[in-house]
């Protein structure tokens, strides 16, 4: 077993509170991936997984038991930073295998388990190439490499994609996610990419300033998100969010700016009364007439971004200024008027305490 729990852990520097009592259950085999701004804790909280990082409080546990004081070599762990980090004077045989003679491993197990790793990786033509000779994918899966020769309970990954180009990282999130697959080890990822987190992870830890802000799987998280944080980070483009007023009791009136009207079913025992924020996402617009139970706001045109499959309308309107996902040869340019359909039954409310009212959207 690796599963990875944490009890109301606290990270401290002096004064300064920087981890504020995250509790978090990893399941054995679990891709779980830390994901929030710069800043809100993501590295530090993988630090002190790995062991770099001491616990000022708390308590952390990895396949049963308790690491605080543990080594971290000796906590069953590997890790792969951003920085390949990986010695220049050394073939990739001679990077992969470094680890293991320090622990005294015979040259057939160094062997062995190069080869395998190697295979696994598909790097078997590149075990006598120095890293100089190899480009930047070909050293990160040299990196990940070094980590899988150790055979670890767990596998960490600090951001390890944000050094390759965008084509890369497509190509290496989808190979990170079948090497998952493959080896079935519990894997934690840290990145500031939603994206990144939504098509790897099988649990998104949602972080914010220390703080656990929603734990879930990625569609969970993105059709009920727990907060307006949330609901803003989780999506690409984001949620656009709106001042309105509303009321009500098991279902909500909402008055949108300009006149019109949203009626918005409620989590239960949520009530409306007065200011709340309305998010709707940008796939969630239609652009053109409103159908049965859609309501229709109307609006400016200011940007179109082509994409070819796909399209973003910049659209200023009663609301304030929105994003709207649309097909890729959708009729509207700059300077046009158009009606957006809004369906009520994908709308989000917040409250003043930016708590989601709503019990979220279906697919």
């Amino acid at each position: 077993m690796a599963d990875v729990r944490m009890k109301n852990v606290f990270k401290r520097y002096g004064d300064v509170e920087v981890i504020h009592g995250v509790n978090l259950d990893i399941e054995d085999g679990e891709f779980a991936v830390f994901v929030g701004p710069s800043g809100c804790g993501k590295s530090t909280l993988l630090r002190m997984v790995s062991g770099l990082e001491e616990i000022s409080d708390g308590e952390l546990s990895i396949g049963g038991e308790v690491v605080n004081d543990v080594q971290p070599a000796k906590r069953g762990i590997a890790m792969v930073f951003q920085s390949y980090a990986l010695y220049p004077h050394l073939t990739t045989r001679g990077n992969l295998e470094f680890g293991l003679k320090l622990a005294g491993a015979s040259k057939a197990e160094r062997d062995e388990r190069v080869n395998a790793a190697a295979e696994i990786l598909q790097i078997t033509e590149l075990l006598d190439r120095r890293p100089k000779d190899m480009s930047g994918g070909q050293r990160q899966r040299v990196a990940i490499g070094r980590a899988i020769v150790r055979d670890p309970k767990v596998f960490l990954f600090d951001e390890p994609l944000s050094n390759l180009d965008a084509k890369l990282r497509v190509q290496m999130r989808q190979e990170l996610a079948e090497l998952h697959g493959r080896l079935k080890t519990t894997m934690i990822y840290v990145t500031h990419d939603q994206v990144e987190a939504m098509t790897m992870a099988d649990k998104i830890v949602v972080l914010q300033s220390g703080y656990v802000e929603q734990v879930g799987a990625p569609l969970e998280l993105y059709h009920t998100p727990r907060n307006r944080f949330v609901a803003g980070f989780i999506g690409s483009p984001a949620m656009n969010f709106a001042d309105v007023e509303a009321s009500g009791s098991g279902t909500a009136k909402v008055n949108l700016p300009g006149g019109g009207s949203l009626d918005v079913v409620l989590a239960d025992g949520q009530s409306a009364s007065g200011k709340v924020t309305m998010g709707i996402r940008p796939e969630h617009i239609r652009v053109g007439q409103a159908a049965g139970g859609e309501t229709a706001i109307t609006g400016e045109v200011t940007v179109v971004e082509r994409l070819g499959a796909e399209s973003f309308a910049y659209v200023k309107t009663p609301l304030g200024n929105i994003v709207v996902k649309a097909e890729g040869d959708v009729n509207a340019k700059a300077g046009d008027s158009v009606e957006l359909a809004i369906d009520p039954a994908k709308v989000h409310l917040f409250g003043q305490d930016d708590l989601a009212m709503t019990k979220g959207t279906s697919a």
